[in-house]
């Protein structure tokens, strides 16, 4: 089936790692997610409002999260320790790569697009939901030398506002984007 389509796509059946390279890269370039109810409020489309509670949402996501989900891909692309307390695996995080003492448990800020589609969160899956992502963020930080900054003194977020930020994380859901066919496994 892939010789066919290496075939069909390239001109040649040959699987290498150039026509591996190149395919990859084409299919991830083809990967944008941008037809979301907030991408069409950005865009200011006829029909495309927010709630008010989307709206007070997007002021929490503004004051308390687009420092490192910066906005319009809702990650900044740096590696960061949040202060997840290590479990049995102990993942190093980027430490495992660089071998450098100030990367330990330092993971990829994630994108916030289409976290309906993607829980359960957090790089290893601890959180089931957002609301326990909130925990984490608010008194679940443990303090190690590579804590970034920024969660020192955690992320309170009241009742509101957290469902407010809800309402508005539910705005980056792109039902367009996970239903693209292009996207989906081959079938022989």
């Amino acid at each position: 089936m892939y010789k066919q389509m290496f075939q069909d796509a390239y001109g040649s059946s040959e699987i290498n790692s150039a026509a591996v390279l190149k395919a990859m890269a084409q299919f991830m370039g083809a990967m944008v997610s941008s037809n979301s109810k907030y991408d069409k409020y950005i865009r200011n489309e006829s029909g495309a409002t927010m709630t008010e509670s989307e709206l007070a949402g997007l002021a929490v996501y503004g004051e308390k999260c687009a420092t490192c989900h910066k906005a319009p891909l809702f990650t900044d692309f740096s590696f960061r320790n949040i202060g997840l307390k290590p479990t049995v695996v102990n993942d190093s995080g980027r430490a495992h790569i660089t071998r450098a003492a100030e990367d330990v448990y330092k993971f990829k800020v994630p994108t916030l697009r289409n976290l309906g589609y993607t829980a359960p969160y957090l790089h290893d899956g601890r959180a089931a939901t957002l609301d326990k992502v909130f925990d984490q963020m608010e008194s679940g930080i443990y303090d190690y030398p590579t804590l970034d900054p920024l969660l020192k003194n955690g992320i309170k977020l009241s009742t509101q506002e957290r469902n407010d930020l809800k309402a508005f994380l539910k705005t980056l859901d792109d039902e367009t984007f996970v239903k693209d066919k292009r996207f989906f496994e081959p079938t022989p």
